[in-house]
C-alpha cells in the first residue's frame, strides 16, 4: 500500500491553510506597509528587512511575494515592532519555519485558554511567551 495519497491530502491540507492564513487581513506587503505607514515602499523593505534580519518580526513567501504580520507593530510607537515578539519568536526556536510560527501565532492555544497568540503577546506578553516556550519544549511530564 502506497503513503502517497495521504502525503497528497497532507500538501493540500497545508496549502488550504496557507490560503486562509493570507485572507485572514493579517499579513501585508511591503507596499501595504509603506502606504499604511506613510512611508515609501523602499524605506518600508529596508525597515522590514533589518526588523526580520534582527529577529524582531517574521515574513512569509507566497508566489515570489513577502508578507509580514500585521499583529506584529504596534499602531503607537509608528508602527514598530511590538517588543515581546522578539522573545517569542526566540522562543520558539530557529528550527519553527515562518509558516509554522504564523499558524501558532494565528491559532487557539490550550496554553493561552484558547486564545491566539497574536491576541495576548500585547495585552499579557510573559503569558504569550511562556506558550512559545511550551511549544518549543513539548509536553513536560513529571
Amino acid at each position: 500500500m502506497s503513503k502517497r495519497p495521504t502525503f497528497s491530502r497532507e500538501r493540500a491540507m497545508l496549502k488550504k491553510g496557507n490560503a486562509r492564513l493570507l485572507r485572514s487581513g493579517d499579513f501585508f506587503t511591503a507596499e501595504a506597509f509603506g502606504e499604511l505607514t506613510h512611508r515609501s515602499t523602499d524605506q518600508a523593505r529596508i525597515e522590514l528587512m533589518a526588523w526580520k534580519q534582527a529577529g524582531d518580526i517574521f515574513s512569509l513567501v507566497h508566489e515570489d511575494k513577502e508578507y509580514f504580520p500585521l499583529y506584529a507593530f504596534d499602531p503607537a510607537s509608528g508602527y514598530r515592532p511590538f517588543s515581546p515578539l522578539a522573545a517569542i519568536i526566540s522562543a520558539l526556536g530557529p528550527s519553527t519555519h515562518d509558516w509554522a510560527m504564523a499558524f501558532w501565532f494565528g491559532s487557539a492555544n490550550s496554553y493561552l485558554g484558547g486564545q491566539m497568540p497574536k491576541h495576548v503577546m500585547v495585552s499579557n506578553p510573559a503569558w504569550a511567551l511562556d506558550a512559545a516556550r511550551s511549544e518549543a519544549y513539548g509536553a513536560l511530564h513529571g
